[in-house]
């Protein structure tokens, strides 16, 4: 201050020195009170993570099954509604289904009933089918299938494309193809699979189209 008063060529004792000195005191006050503390900036909040597929347990699919055997060949509009595993219930209607097939699974085990007929019992799905329609549907391994995993347990030979999905899939005696993903709500999910077997009953081909899913 002092030294602006020497330029100035006032003195700190005259008036028009002191007047400038309270201008300049009231100059210093307005300023720090104009600086006020900014607030820290808020902490960046990590990206939302998609849900992985393995917490998908419990659907309804809607979609279309193809099966071309030795003994049986034609198509069914399917309808698979997916309880808390190993409770289950798939619908098969149509020419495949002679009308309408009902195949149940529960803790007990599985059953499947066609038309009026009475329910038939089988320790597996696949033994059950193979036994009362004449070629395998492997329920238990198309538990994972369906959302584009790998069933555990059994050895797998695996490809994937470049979004990281499945796209070719050796398993349990099945070679499996994965020809289209879409998202489903939060998932992404194969639209359509094709399973090839040459098991007991000769080869099978089972063509799953998936049109719709329900969570």
């Amino acid at each position: 201050m002092h030294r602006i008063l020497e330029m100035t060529g006032l003195g700190p004792k005259s008036p028009q020195g002191a007047k400038l000195l309270l201008g300049c005191f009231a100059l210093l006050l307005v300023a720090c009170s104009s600086q006020k503390t900014q607030p820290p900036a808020p902490a960046e909040q990590p990206p939302e993570t998609q849900p992985s597929v393995e917490q998908l347990q419990r659907w309804t699919i809607k979609g279309k099954i193809g099966v071309r055997s030795p003994k049986d060949n034609g198509s069914a509009n399917l309808t698979w509604e997916q309880k808390n595993s190993p409770r289950y219930r798939i619908h098969l209607s149509g020419p495949l289904g002679a009308g309408a097939t009902v195949i149940s699974g529960s803790p007990a085990g599985v059953s499947l009933q066609r038309g009026d007929d009475p329910p038939v019992h089988a320790p597996s799905p696949a033994q059950l089918t193979m036994q009362t329609l004449g070629w395998p549907l492997p329920i238990d391994e198309m538990y994972y299938w369906v959302r584009g995993l790998a069933a555990p347990g059994g050895g797998a030979s695996e490809q994937r494309n470049a979004g990281g999905q499945l796209q070719s899939l050796q398993q349990s005696g099945w070679q499996l193809n994965f020809s289209g993903y879409e998202n489903r709500g939060p998932y992404t999910l194969p639209t359509k699979i094709k399973a090839t077997t040459s098991q007991a009953a000769g080869p099978v081909n089972v063509t799953l189209v998936i049109k719709e899913w329900v969570f």
